[in-house]
């Protein structure tokens, strides 16, 4: 009996470890009001935007900001120490360019990142496709990764529902998008 005990200990310790673990690993959205003007912001802090260890290891981090109503901040990572110059989508087959820089230049650290506003329009196209490439380009090499209903490995995935949700509840959504 002392050992049933202490196996259901550990099963219930290791089940609950697990689920801290993938929450550590998978932060969910956060909501917080700009201490110095007061604006909404909206971010969905970094996740996985890679549907398998075979593609380019890529982090994704999302953010709306009632400030800049049309636009959603993104900050592309990528494993190690490397210049990132930019980043595309393919949605489907729909090439998604007009991504512009939002910082200067690249943070360094364990991972790299870069900061890059979209329309938030394109921002949905790549939220709702069914088959994303990410392309995430530096200095002299490119990497993808992939995402999308049918890439849906990709813990990205299902991050997207909950961060769109919040923007409707803000009115946030261009009128076209139900």
């Amino acid at each position: 009996m002392p050992r049933m005990i202490v196996l259901l200990a550990v099963m219930l310790f290791a089940v609950s470890g697990c689920a801290s673990f993938n929450d550590a690993m998978t932060p969910s959205l956060s909501v917080q009001q700009d201490q110095f003007d007061g604006s909404l912001i909206i971010t969905q802090p970094p996740v996985s935007a890679a549907s398998g260890l075979s593609e380019g290891w890529h982090s994704l981090v999302f953010q709306w900001s009632n400030k800049f109503p049309s636009v959603v901040f993104l900050e592309v990572g990528v494993s190690g120490i490397t210049n990132i110059m930019g980043v595309t989508f393919n949605v489907d087959g729909q090439i998604i360019e007009n991504i512009k820089d939002a910082s200067a230049l690249t943070k360094y650290g364990d991972w790299s990142t870069r900061r890059l506003v979209m329309p938030i329009s394109d921002f949905l196209k790549v939220a709702q496709g069914n088959d994303v490439k990410m392309k995430v380009m530096q200095i002299d090499t490119y990497s993808v990764s992939s995402f999308g209903f049918s890439n849906s490995d990709a813990i990205v995935n299902k991050k997207f529902g909950p961060f769109i949700q919040k923007l409707k509840e803000q009115s946030a959504l261009p009128k076209t998008t139900s």
